[in-house]
């Protein structure tokens, strides 16, 4: 009698550690909603709107900027597991090596994106994404900053998410 007693509290024991292992609550899924995309895309369509109409070929020493395909330099803390399309939208996220390899292939300055570090402006989040001309010479690549959109993002407390309140273009 004692050792189904023992067996049974044994049991009842083993059945209680396991289930306090367990989450009590569900736990809530990753969100979708990265602002880093939101800012990229944000900036792609400001600056279709503002500037695709431009011919920024200097004469045929750059490739023209196309904005609905650029080129972003991969940052591996913000740019890993960004979407590569959305939308008319595409992007090719470039590390050093395929930032070379481009220009070479190219034989041309290109526009490539950067996305900076968010930055706390008061009570909104910004996200600068800059528009810089990439050539490579001497086995150095060089970069020319050309452009920019600062995007903003507000708390919506209805939506319980992060909205983008501004888009705002600058240039040199």
């Amino acid at each position: 009698m004692c050792v189904i007693k023992r067996s049974t509290v044994l049991s009842f024991v083993l059945l209680l550690c396991a289930f306090s292992g367990l989450p009590q609550e569900r736990p809530i899924p990753a969100k979708n909603d990265n602002l880093y995309s939101a800012a990229l895309f944000a900036s792609l369509s400001e600056m279709e709107k503002s500037w695709g109409h431009i011919d920024d070929s200097d004469g045929g020493s750059r490739v023209r900027t196309d904005y609905r395909h650029v080129f972003v330099e991969q940052e591996h803390e913000i740019t890993d597991r960004l979407p590569t399309e959305m939308g008319d939208y595409r992007v090719e996220y470039l590390d050093r090596r395929e930032q070379m390899d481009r220009s070479r292939k190219l034989r041309k300055e290109f526009a490539i994106l950067r996305i900076h570090p968010m930055q706390s402006d008061g009570s909104l989040l910004k996200i600068q994404v800059s528009v810089s001309y990439l050539t490579y010479k001497k086995h150095k690549l060089w970069l020319a900053i050309s452009d920019w959109g600062d995007v903003k993002f507000r708390y919506d407390c209805k939506s319980q998410k992060f909205v983008v309140s501004s888009v705002t273009l600058g240039g040199i």
